[in-house]
């Protein structure tokens, strides 16, 4: 994700995960040929990667939480509203000269 960020990896990251279930897998056949597939997309890494592409389309501010107590979440959020201001003032920051090498 920072190689893609930093534009040294053209393709982004892949950040789904897939479950494959009464089978072996991987093998021979595609995965939409399976009995059952499950895919999972971690919603932070989808978020982050829309954020580094541009595509994102809303303010970490406004993300609805009612949590009664503190826990792991709240730091999760907490994290990624930081993440977010961080990546902001990189984006008006000038572009870093291009590392030697």
């Amino acid at each position: 994700l920072i190689l893609f960020q930093k534009g040294q990896s053209t393709t982004p990251p892949p950040f789904e995960i897939f479950f494959c279930f009464g089978e072996e897998w991987p093998d021979q056949k595609p995965k939409e040929k399976k009995l059952i597939m499950v895919q999972v997309v971690p919603v932070v890494a989808r978020l982050l990667l829309e954020m580094f592409s541009g595509e994102l389309s809303w303010s970490a501010d406004s993300i609805p939480l009612q949590i009664s107590h503190p826990d792991l979440k709240d730091k999760m959020v907490e994290q990624f509203k930081e993440l977010h201001q961080l990546w902001q003032n990189q984006q008006q920051l000038p572009p870093a000269p291009p590392e030697p090498g």
